[in-house]
């Protein structure tokens, strides 16, 4: 997502479609940004003058002119769209033939999702992808095809606990991350992030992984290599490249095990160096 938005002046346009309150950290960009949602709590909109918008539509249908965006980026929302080929056609027929598009989703037959739809009583996933089918379906309803992917490994934020307003919004199912007292909730967020990572490393499974993250594109669109990064903050979900952390002194070891401070939010996390092919 980052190669995309990156590239992006100040005259282009990026559409985060099911944005939420924001799907990315928009300050980062000096692009204009479109956040599209069915729902739009004004309390947490990001604002920054003219240069982001925001309009209440559904994915399947986008109030925006033929050809008009530079990027869509549909960052962890692919799995809640019921009629994800409807939105695949609109995202068609708004981008720009120069443009490109984003997509992250999770592993639907994966650890991670399974654990998600387990504590949120679906949380709203609807689809199940893998690789292949993804890659497929984006390829078979639009002109674009596929550029760059990497796996995605997971913080394991969603079991944060969260603040209490938000519990009205919460299924019966997740309701006990309200009562668990916030020291335990640090540790069962924190162990699990680091025991899944171990186990991967030695039984060469997957247990960390949440999905992949994909770049479609019409044409040759010249993007930097992206880096799937193995050691993700348990609190903030960033994920930070192994030889950056050491590089900028975050590493440190003590009684035998690794540990690293997150660049983003400053927490500390156990560190593990990458598998194969990871960063």
């Amino acid at each position: 997502m980052d190669n995309i938005l990156r590239k992006l002046s100040s005259e282009e346009v990026a559409v985060d479609l099911g944005c939420g309150g924001g799907s990315f950290s928009y300050q980062r960009y000096q692009c204009k940004i479109i956040g599209i949602d069915v729902f739009l709590d004004q309390k947490t909109l990001y604002r920054d003058g003219g240069r982001v918008e925001y309009l209440q539509s559904a994915a399947t249908d986008i109030p925006l002119l033929d050809h008009s965006v530079d990027a869509v980026i549909c960052n962890h929302t692919f799995e809640h769209f019921a009629e994800y080929r409807r939105v695949l056609s609109e995202i068609e027929r708004i981008l720009k033939k120069s443009g490109a598009l984003w997509i992250s989703i999770p592993n639907g037959h994966g650890f991670d999702d399974a654990l998600y739809r387990r504590i949120f009583s679906g949380g709203g996933h609807v689809n199940r992808f893998t690789f292949q089918r993804i890659v497929e379906e984006v390829q078979t309803n639009t002109s674009l095809r596929l550029v760059q992917s990497i796996l995605l490994y997971s913080g394991f934020v969603y079991l944060k606990k969260p603040a209490a307003e938000l519990k009205k919004h919460f299924p019966r199912s997740a309701k006990f991350l309200f009562y668990m007292p916030a020291s335990v909730n640090r540790v069962c967020v924190f162990s699990i992030n680091a025991l899944t990572r171990l186990i991967d490393k030695f039984a060469k499974s997957h247990l960390s992984q949440y999905g992949w993250g994909f770049v479609f594109a019409r044409g040759n669109l010249k993007l930097e290599p992206l880096e799937s990064y193995f050691n993700v903050c348990w609190k903030c979900g960033s994920g930070n490249g192994a030889q950056h952390l050491k590089n900028t002194g975050r590493v440190r070891s003590r009684f035998g095990l690794c540990s690293y401070t997150c660049p983003n939010c400053e927490t500390r996390n156990l560190f593990f160096r990458p598998m194969d092919g990871l960063s």
